[in-house]
């Protein structure tokens, strides 16, 4: 089977930066197949980038090289890492953005080997001269213990949790996709305990009876919610925009009661 690369940046589509990097690793693995996760990420996000790699890693096949380049800090001190998992590797600066990776059966390297990054990085652009390449020795088989040496600190993001008190679940908006859907932190399983189909939930000002199991459910312009594919509380507005009809953010609260 092909080596599989997937990239996730906050680069966008109107500069050559993603395809510089695509071009580098040809260079180094020209069998590669090299898939596109987003390049839409809001520039500087950690979070949304952290969000966004915990949906989508697990549909891809195993030993994929995921390259995450969503760094604030490039330039600086800060390290590129690589984290090893049970089926999969992750690559990308030791800021965050690798938080679903990481956890106590997951291996960290800090990657200074340089004889595997392209001579003189700059200290703009390390998607280019470190990550990629690093990435593609990776999925020619190096190991990472070549490139560099374990670390046990890892950057680890705190992601806010949703509580429970007696029949009240609290918890807040951590994604707003492009159709507007406000996606919570409260899995599938808080509202299970809670009996899903008598539930109120508020947020701002408004109130949803319920949850639907989808969209078409809800009268055109209405606001309903649903689990979505991520398994998460999503608020929606038929065939609308939630975040702007509802006026609400990225950490705006939520309360789920049992009626």
């Amino acid at each position: 089977m092909r080596a599989v690369i997937t990239l996730t940046t906050d680069f966008g589509l109107d500069d050559p930066f993603v395809g510089i990097m695509k071009g580098v690793i040809l260079n180094l693995l020209p069998t590669v197949q090299v898939i596109d996760i987003t390049h839409a990420i809001e520039p500087q996000n950690i979070q949304q980038t952290a969000l966004v790699l915990e949906s989508a890693h697990r549909y891809f096949p195993k030993n994929t090289v995921h390259l995450v380049v969503v760094d604030p800090g490039v330039g600086s001190d800060r390290r590129p890492i690589a984290v090893k998992t049970k089926s999969a590797i992750f690559v990308g600066p030791d800021n965050g953005v690798l938080t679903s990776a990481i956890d106590s059966a997951s291996k960290v390297y800090e990657l200074t080997e340089s004889s595997y990054f392209l001579k003189s990085p700059s200290s703009t652009f390390h998607g280019r001269d470190v990550f990629a390449p690093a990435t593609a020795w990776i999925a020619k088989g190096t190991a990472l213990s070549e490139m560099g040496k374990e670390i046990s600190d890892p950057q680890i993001l705190n992601f806010p949790q949703p509580t429970v008190h007696e029949n009240t679940i609290t918890g807040e908006i951590v994604y707003i996709d492009r159709f507007g859907n406000l996606i919570s932190n409260v899995p599938e399983k808080l509202l299970r305990a809670l009996k899903m189909e008598s539930l109120t939930l508020r947020i701002g000002r408004q109130r949803i009876q319920g949850v639907t199991s989808h969209y078409s459910q809800c009268a055109p312009g209405a606001i309903g919610s649903l689990i979505n594919s991520w398994g998460k509380l999503e608020i929606f507005c038929r065939d609308g925009n939630a975040a702007k009809k509802l006026k609400c953010h990225v950490g705006t609260s939520l309360t789920i009661k049992k009626n």
